[in-house]
This record gives structure tokens, C-alpha cells and sequence, in this order.
């Protein structure tokens, strides 16, 4: 399959890193599934889908809400994040975009903005061997410091 880009000139292209560059939803719905086994937590798969995009503590809010299981949030946060960290050698770019990327790279600037925190986002650019290719970086702190931000000039 081929990515269908309009033809047009482009100043910047920006992208979104889970599921757009990184093939990484599979990796973290793993990730869910070993974190919530520890607490006999069943995560469908339909459902994290409908869930993507959402913070993971608002996610296991939700669980709490809807289960009962009385979850510890930051807990199972933190163990979700461990979890995906270590699947991370398996993680695949999505291919299409990959080739997007290695054909327009150094044309015009790039930029990853992302609703992941920016260490699982640096994590699955560096796996992926991209993160040269961005030149800017936004996603939300996770901290009160601001993400990371970096510019080139081109």
C-alpha cells in the first residue's frame, strides 16, 4: 500500500508516533494485558482500541469506574510503562510511512506530535532508528518541565 499524500508543497510534515510512524499499539496492548493480569484485570482488545489515545491513568480510572477492581493507578501506570519499555526490541515502523519518511527526510522539516509522553516517544523513534529524522518533538510533560522541543534550520 502506498501512502495517499496530496500533491501539494509542503513546509513541514508532522506526525504522530503510535500507530503513524511506530507500529507500537500491539507492543502496548501487551503491555496492558501483562500489567492488569496482576491485578485479575481483564482488558479486551476491542476496548483498548476504543481507549487508544486516552492517558493510561485516565484508562485505568476508567477501569476502576466501570470493574470495581480498585486498581492502584500510578502502580499499574508505572507497570504498563515497564512492561512496554521491555517489548520495545520487537517494535516495527508502519511501513508506508516509513518509506514517506525515508523519501521526503531533509526536503522539508519534521515533527512528531504526539499524545505520548515524550520518554515513550524518544524510546520507539531511537528502536526505530528515526530520531535523527525530527527535527522537533512535541508531546505533553510528564513533569512540570515542558517536552523536550528541538528545531534545525533548514
Amino acid at each position: 500500500m502506498k501512502l495517499k499524500i496530496p500533491d501539494s508543497e509542503f513546509s513541514a510534515y508532522l506526525f504522530d508516533c503510535d500507530g503513524t510512524i511506530a507500529d507500537s499499539m500491539p507492543l502496548h496492548y501487551i503491555a496492558w494485558k501483562l500489567a492488569l493480569a496482576e491485578w485479575n484485570c481483564e482488558f479486551d482488545e476491542k476496548l483498548f482500541y476504543e481507549l487508544g489515545g486516552m492517558p493510561i491513568v485516565e484508562i485505568v480510572a476508567r477501569l476502576n469506574k466501570e470493574r470495581g477492581p480498585n486498581i492502584p493507578v500510578e502502580t499499574v501506570a508505572h507497570r504498563k510503562e515497564n512492561f512496554y519499555f521491555e517489548l520495545l526490541p520487537q517494535l516495527k515502523a508502519v511501513p508506508e510511512v516509513l518509506e514517506h519518511i525515508e523519501a521526503k527526510h531533509g526536503q522539508v522539516p519534521f515533527g512528531v506530535v504526539s499524545g505520548s509522553a515524550l520518554i515513550p516517544v524518544t524510546a520507539a523513534l531511537t528502536t526505530l532508528n528515526l530520531l535523527d529524522r525530527f527535527d522537533t518533538l512535541v508531546c505533553p510533560a510528564t513533569t512540570k518541565k515542558a517536552s523536550l522541543i528541538r528545531r534545525a534550520s533548514y
